[in-house]
């Protein structure tokens, strides 16, 4: 599994936390990813999402790049997270659905 530094202390404190969604609900978006960040941008909304789960599947070997992904998993309340607090949810990914146009990032 891969997993950024930040993925272990933010898994241990939303394990007490209510979530919003079913185990199994799916979400189609933009993932992005680079060495310190993921984060999916959900398909029609203005937010980004930090990812949290195995998306190798959705990324090419080495450095930074996004995709078009179909996931599912669980998605957590509304609060800040990530780097800077860029992310307004963590979504724990159980299952990479479908993943299209992997691009390189710059």
């Amino acid at each position: 599994m891969k997993c950024r530094p930040w993925c272990l202390l933010l898994s241990i404190a939303l394990s007490a936390c209510a979530t919003t969604s079913k185990v199994g609900s799916t979400y189609a978006g933009s993932y992005f990813y680079n060495f310190e960040y993921a984060y999916l941008t959900p398909q029609g909304m203005d937010e980004h999402w930090c990812v949290d789960g195995d998306m190798l599947l959705a990324e090419l070997a080495g450095g930074s790049g996004s995709s078009d992904v179909v996931v599912q998993g669980v998605v957590g309340p509304i609060g800040h997270y990530g780097n800077l607090g860029v992310c307004q949810r963590v979504i724990k990914v159980t299952r990479v659905l479908e993943v299209k146009s992997r691009r390189k990032g710059s």
